[in-house]
């Protein structure tokens, strides 16, 4: 949904446009009746001004013929455009304002029908990424909250449903839909604010997956018992990063001989229903292999994920597998097997 901000870059062109005209008008007026009548530049600007708006106005100095005619021109001409200016400034913000109030409802309407969506916390540089990498996945049913006025703007140009104001405040949380909602993530830069939205959104539904953003290993701890279900440690995720590709180069040119012709890698939760085609079967059985998809984890219900699963252990429904191959192909066995909860491997 692409909704324009008030303020967007088009009606701000135009508007500019529009006060150009309005100030050039009198200016070029002004500077004719200077020329004609040889008055101060003030006096001039000040007929010009009362012309153009028919204030009606005595004249500030006796006319001349030649002035009389500058001042019939200005009537004829400038007052048309004067005018006609005017108006359209005025049609300008209010279809500014139309624009922007039919928006919200759109907006609001599309907010009250999401179900299963994602609920984003906070749009700087790790929520603009998040939201990509949400697009990336084709998991477009999320809803972004950022105080910052700039920051919404931005993100509704580019098509992303977002709310202006407090993470923290129930309310809005309650507008984002996070009784309805799937998962929640707090990317805000603040640590204290991370934890209140955390705290609010845990109390609104015990349900909801969160996952938190920490600055440090303190916050995560805190996180954590506030009701965070995954913290993020910006500093501890870059290290452990750094230490796979310092001890383990070939995993990464791996997986970038994978996608250097533009293909995606994806590593789904799959739940396993009750008329899936592969159910009852041992996994040895199921040829996910021939079909360009390893299943690298299976969790029975009620019991720990096993990882690799046992070649000879039987799929029933309600199980969980963790499979991980190309988009395609993983997107070919949910179709087979059940639905699928998350894509959580980004390919770069």
């Amino acid at each position: 949904m692409a909704d324009r901000s008030l303020w967007s870059s088009d009606n701000v062109r135009r508007l500019t446009k529009l006060i150009l005209v309005l100030t050039a008008l009198p200016l070029v007026s002004a500077t004719v009746l200077m020329l004609v009548e040889d008055w101060p530049f003030f006096d001039a600007l000040w007929m010009a001004v009362i012309t153009l708006t028919t204030v009606g106005y005595s004249e500030v100095h006796e006319l001349t013929t030649g002035g009389r005619i500058v001042v019939m021109g200005i009537l004829v001409v400038g007052l048309g455009v004067f005018f006609y200016g005017i108006v359209q400034v005025g049609e300008v913000l209010v279809r500014m304002q139309l624009s922007d109030l039919l928006g919200m409802r759109r907006m609001d309407t599309a907010i009250r029908t999401m179900h299963d969506h994602l609920i984003i916390c906070g749009y700087g540089r790790m929520g603009r990424s998040l939201c990509r990498e949400l697009e990336h996945a084709e998991r477009s049913g999320f809803v972004v909250i950022d105080r910052d006025q700039a920051a919404v703007d931005d993100a509704r140009e580019h098509g992303r449903i977002a709310l202006c104001g407090d993470a923290t405040d129930d309310d809005l949380l309650t507008e984002a839909g996070i009784a309805r909602a799937r998962g929640l993530a707090a990317v805000m830069p603040s640590d204290a604010d991370n934890l209140f939205v955390v705290m609010s959104a845990r109390l609104l539904n015990r349900g909801l997956q969160i996952l938190a953003r920490a600055t440090d290993d303190k916050a995560a701890t805190k996180l954590e018992r506030a009701g965070a279900d995954r913290v993020v440690s910006l500093y501890e995720a870059g290290a452990h990063r750094m230490a796979e590709l310092l001890t383990n180069p070939q995993v990464e040119d791996f997986v970038q001989v994978l996608t250097a012709h533009g293909d995606r890698l994806d590593l789904a939760e799959i739940v396993v229903a009750r008329d899936a085609a592969y159910a009852g079967r041992a996994l040895r059985d199921c040829g996910f292999r021939e079909q360009g998809v390893l299943v690298v984890g299976l969790q029975k219900p009620g019991q720990p994920i096993e990882t690799p699963p046992a070649p000879g252990v039987r799929i029933e429904p309600g199980d969980l597998l963790l499979a991980f191959g190309h988009s395609e192909a993983v997107a070919r066995v949910v179709g087979d097997i059940g639905q699928k909860r998350s894509g959580v491997l980004p390919a770069h």
